[in-house]
């Protein structure tokens, strides 16, 4: 059976070519939706996750996104580092400012935090000092790229200028640039008094659930989550309406995979009509030719993924390179997950020439002569 089928591939070596050209296709359709979708989920929980904060406070019903509306009094900071095994209080503050580069408007995400404590500062760095003093900020390295910004350059915010000393990545989530300037500096965004959070660093010996307790209790008006549940939080509210639209995309890429596997194993089925006529004749049942029929496409999906895998990054490389706001990260589990979706892929399409495969007639041998 094996061997029948592999003759068939190689007897096609052009359509087999051409087929697994489409399934690679397939292949870096999904790998750059899927990667860009795990790209902004990344960026976004690293926003809480990578704070170096235990809990977040916010005011209440709100969460730490970048879209929470949380607005906090000052004063609440004392009270926070008054409760038992809190070790560290930093305020956060996190405003959208628009601004103007090269004639373009750009929406920003200002983040002022404590560089005292370091929560809530940046936690990847691809250049530059991560710990700004007032006047200075860290901008994301695509707002950088994009508008041939640079270290020891400066930017305008809202009238104010920032000397430019450091350039962080995982800071943009394709609709605006994170950048980190001192708390200080970022309190003339807010009106007097206020915060939009307060990170709590616990105790090493503590237990967090009992810290976030103790927090509910003594501050009822306000929300506290640990770092996990506000990434979680900030996921949905961020990519919530987003999914849907790689889960569409994602199916394509499927849909385009099987049409092009089932119609390279419809077209072989009808060419090597005579052959299977052959096996037919000679006693082989259905079940025998469709598993030929399931070797061929299983082994054009399998190559085709193969080649799709090996290509792909590259690929997204040079296009995140040209195109720096195509951030893409591509995980162990997503290759894994769809090696599986292809291997369905192959299993799918051997289904499309069954019903021509099961009507093809012993007699067909002597109707050639």
């Amino acid at each position: 059976m094996v061997s029948v089928a592999r003759q068939n591939l190689l007897h096609e070596k052009s359509k087999v070519a051409l087929s697994i050209s489409g399934v690679v296709l397939s292949v870096f359709l999904i790998f750059a939706t899927l990667g860009l979708y795990n790209g902004i989920i990344t960026v976004v929980e690293n926003m809480t996750t990578k704070s170096g904060a235990d809990l977040w406070v916010t005011s209440r019903g709100s969460s730490g996104s970048l879209h929470s509306p949380s607005l906090l009094n000052t004063g609440i900071g004392e009270r926070l580092r008054q409760i038992p095994d809190v070790n560290k209080v930093a305020a956060l503050i996190r405003r959208p400012v628009a601004t103007t580069l090269n004639g373009e408007k750009v929406l920003i995400n200002i983040n002022g935090f404590d560089t005292i404590t370091g929560l809530g500062g940046p936690w990847k760095m691809v250049g530059g000092s991560a710990r700004p003093a007032n006047g200075e900020i860290v901008i994301d390295r695509v707002l950088a790229r994009k508008y041939a910004l640079r270290i020891g350059g400066t930017l305008a915010l809202e009238g104010k200028q920032f000397k430019i000393i450091g350039l962080s990545d995982e800071t943009f989530n394709m609709i605006s640039y994170l950048v980190f300037v001192t708390a200080d500096d970022a309190r003339s965004f807010l009106p007097s008094g206020l915060t939009n959070f307060f990170l709590v660093k616990t105790a090493p010996s503590a237990d967090i659930a009992s810290v976030k307790a103790s927090i509910t209790s003594a501050l009822p008006d306000v929300s506290v989550a640990t770092a996990d549940e506000s990434a979680q939080d900030a996921k949905n509210e961020t990519v919530g309406g987003f999914l849907p639209i790689v889960m569409v995309i994602s199916a394509v890429g499927v849909l385009v995979g099987i049409l092009v596997v089932g119609l390279l194993v419809y077209t072989m089925t009808v060419e090597k009509s005579q052959e299977y006529g052959v096996l037919r004749a000679l006693g082989s049942t259905d079940g025998y030719l469709y598993r030929i029929v399931l070797f061929q496409a299983l082994a054009v999906a399998v190559l085709g993924f193969a080649a799709g895998a090996v290509v792909s990054p590259p690929l997204i490389a040079l296009i995140r390179y040209l195109v720096p706001e195509f951030v893409v990260e591509i995980t162990v589990p997503m290759v894994l997950w769809s090696l599986v979706l292809f291997i369905a892929t192959g299993i799918i399409a051997s289904f499309i020439p069954l019903r021509r495969l099961s009507r093809i007639d012993p007699a067909i041998v002597f109707k050639g002569k």
